[in-house]
């Protein structure tokens, strides 16, 4: 279980520290960094549902049931990407709304 927790949050992982990481560079940086976050994010959903393969029937390869003879790791790439593109939404979101707390208190002091 412990692998599977590291696989699927592996990405939102990265986006975070690379979105904490450029606040210490241009507002620029900040944004092509989110874009670039949630570009990964879907082209990892649309290689995990790719790789998912045809629907077999289970009766057919021996298996007992379904599970027994699905190969996971593509849904872990898709809940990767699904839950990076999510990040990535909340940190736009988080984003704006700093930006313009900062600027608010930029015209306040002037």
């Amino acid at each position: 279980m412990g692998v599977v927790l590291v696989r699927v949050l592996t990405l939102p992982t990265v986006i975070l520290a690379g979105w904490i990481a450029s606040w210490w560079g241009t507002r620029r940086l900040r944004w092509i960094g989110l874009s670039v976050g949630a570009a990964a994010s879907v082209v990892c959903a649309v290689i995990g549902r790719d790789a998912m393969g045809p629907r077999t029937d289970p009766h057919a390869l021996g298996c007992s049931s379904a599970l027994e003879c699905t190969d996971l790791r593509p849904v872990f790439v898709i809940a990767s990407g699904l839950l990076g593109f999510v990040s990535c939404l909340a940190l736009v979101v988080l984003t704006l709304v700093v930006e313009y707390v900062v600027r608010v208190r930029r015209k306040e002091r002037v």
